[in-house]
């Protein structure tokens, strides 16, 4: 017998089963964009954390199928739904982790160590088996030995297992648990503890069980293959469509909806298997033309209140397929034909990965070649002021609705460009606002998560200096893990004596382990010259810091010199060496506590310069 029911991620943890991914399951394809956005759901569905989980519908996150194994009664086999359980999991581990540190961290009251404690309690059944003393017994989800990506996470899970694997799905596994981490860290106190109760009980699963294998694969292909889903758009066309017949329309405007509208779908369709989230697209397209920020649940019910007219059903398709044709090939990456300068998108879309900016393009989707770049340009400084401000990128999602209308406003009553430039006055204020607070982040926060090793953030935040402030190279726009740049710790992340700790500058191992993930003790250097360089000392370093071709790196060697006597590389390097050369780093035998924060310094002024285009 078929069985099927929701159940709150607390029930589908809080129980004794093991959920075995067999071996026929793909590989974990699941990365940042993905828990990226299933972030922002959580904060559009609860309004940012803000309100109470008794207050909330819940969140249905989608479909798991299982099936009993029949040897092991205590273990269900996953048919369905790998990817949502083993981030899930993840997301359970790191929770955990979070609530440790902040409590490590900060010198709690009684009442408030309490509380921490009660929310934190049986978190740890979302990755793991405990015996009655409280011993890890298994992990929760258990991949089948030929599946590599499965070592990855029993590391993760428990980092002492030395069953770690670098294989390219590893590498997933690793970015979402990092991305974790960083979504976590945006939270304040009171919003993570909302976060807690939340995705205990107010996520939802739907949990299917079949009896045996063949019936679940019976299951798994009606599911994924018999038919399309019915979408947010599909109930919008036949709403559009029952308007259209109240006006009596005619054949030829039903059949010129019907195309404009397959065209429409047609232009959101990124690959053979994938498609844009209809009710992504829609939400940027009435941000992007209207200014309203409506959301995804109540997409319906605006158009439904909208209650257009037979013109008006016209017009909205129309409009709806023009938008759709750019919106669709900036999501596929076909930046050609949009701007000549495609680099710049490169770096909104794939490096800094702002779906959101497309509400900021929308508007300007057929202005001049100009004008396209100029706000292409914003959108990045925008959203890289907001990422390295450590400001929620929902910011974006926030403040622009209300610019977009009062831009529309001025555009009415004071034509395109006066409109135009009080839109871009507007952006740059918010950009400078935010780039004096990522000054201030920058060079005094450590970027390291709760273990204690560096964060992405870091990393993307020199690429994001190198990428868009200095050249178009192409590498530093890979953010997988095998990549061909990585991040180099100057002084070693781990000291090799106590004669080294002392030398650098510092009392003991503990106040050394506060300024190795400092952004100062930062440098990108090529894969292979990284482990070369392994825990050698600063001065052994140099050499290798002289011939990289990333200018933030080769700058702490000596000063740049371009073999050119004018021109944009010589003006270039003249202000990469006016903001981060040190006259000291050309000589020093050891990178020390005073290079490191004269280097956090200077590297946060020269990321504020970057962001307000001084």
């Amino acid at each position: 017998m078929i069985t099927s029911e929701i159940q709150s991620i607390f029930n589908v943890f809080n129980n004794d089963f093991i959920y075995e991914i067999p071996d026929f399951q793909r590989d974990f394809v699941w990365g940042e964009e993905e828990v990226t956005q299933l972030f922002k759901d959580f904060n559009e569905d609860t309004e940012e954390f803000t309100k109470e989980s008794s207050l909330l519908d819940g969140y249905l996150l989608g479909n798991i199928v299982l099936i009993n194994n029949d040897h092991q009664p205590a273990n269900k086999i996953v048919i369905d739904g790998q990817q949502r359980l083993t981030t899930l999991s993840l997301l359970y581990k790191v929770l955990e982790e979070t609530i440790d540190y902040r409590l490590h961290q900060n010198k709690s009251s009684f009442d408030t160590i309490q509380k921490w404690m009660n929310v934190r309690g049986e978190l740890n059944k979302g990755y793991g088996l405990f015996d009655d003393d409280a011993n890890f017994k298994t992990s929760k989800i258990q991949h089948h030995k030929s599946l590599e990506f499965g070592s990855t996470y029993r590391h993760i899970i428990r980092p002492d297992s030395n069953s770690k694997n670098l294989s390219q799905t590893s590498t997933q596994i690793e970015e979402v648990y990092d991305v974790l981490k960083e979504e976590l860290a945006k939270l304040d106190d009171q919003k993570l503890l909302k976060f807690v109760n939340y995705i205990k009980h107010k996520v939802m699963l739907i949990v299917t069980t079949a009896p045996t294998l063949s019936k679940a694969f019976q299951l798994f292909e009606i599911l994924n293959n018999r038919g399309k889903d019915l979408e947010p758009l599909d109930l919008i066309k036949n709403m559009l469509l029952k308007n259209l017949a109240k006006d009596f329309y005619s054949d030829d405007e039903r059949d010129k909806f019907t195309e404009m509208w397959k065209k429409f779908n047609d232009n959101l369709v990124l690959s053979p298997k994938r498609k844009v989230e209809s009710s992504t697209f829609l939400k940027h397209y009435l941000v992007g033309t209207t200014g309203e920020n409506v959301r995804k649940d109540k997409l319906f019910n605006y158009y439904s209140e909208l209650n257009p007219a037979k013109e008006e059903v016209l017009s909205i398709v129309s409009e709806m397929h023009d938008v759709s044709y750019t919106y669709g090939k900036l999501e596929r990456k076909e930046f050609e034909g949009f701007i000549k300068n495609t680099h710049l998108l490169n770096v909104l879309f794939k490096l800094l990965n702002l779906k959101q900016a497309q509400t900021i393009l929308i508007p300007f989707y057929n202005e001049s070649e100009q004008r396209k770049s100029e706000i292409v340009d914003l959108a990045i400084r925008l959203g890289a002021s907001v990422i390295f401000s450590y400001t929620q990128t929902n910011y974006i999602e926030a403040e622009i609705p209300s610019l977009i209308k009062k831009y529309n406003a001025n555009l009415k009553r004071e034509g395109q460009d006066q409109a135009y430039h009080q839109f871009v006055s507007e952006l740059e204020r918010r950009i400078s606002e935010k780039a004096k607070l990522a000054k201030e982040a920058v060079f005094s926060r450590k970027f390291e998560n709760t273990r204690g090793n560096y964060n992405k953030k870091g990393y993307d935040l020199l690429r994001f200096i190198e990428a868009y402030g200095h050249s178009d190279n192409t590498v530093l726009l890979t953010s997988n893990r095998n990549k061909k740049v990585t991040l180099e710790h100057i002084m070693p992340r781990t000291p090799i004596s106590n004669e080294l700790i002392e030398a650098s500058g510092f009392e003991d191992l503990e106040e050394y382990k506060e300024y190795v993930n400092r952004i100062g003790n930062f440098a990108l250097i090529g894969n292979d010259e990284n482990s070369s360089l392994s825990n050698k000392q600063f001065d052994q370093k140099r050499s290798v810091y002289a011939d990289s071709s990333i200018w933030t790196t080769q700058v702490l060697a000596d000063r740049l010199v371009s073999s050119m006597k004018s021109g944009k590389e010589v003006q270039q390097f003249e202000r990469i060496n006016s903001y981060l050369f040190m006259d000291e780093s050309s000589s020093s035998v050891y990178w020390t506590k005073e290079l490191i924060l004269k280097r956090s310094e200077k590297l946060a002024a020269y990321l504020e310069a970057v962001l307000t285009n001084k």
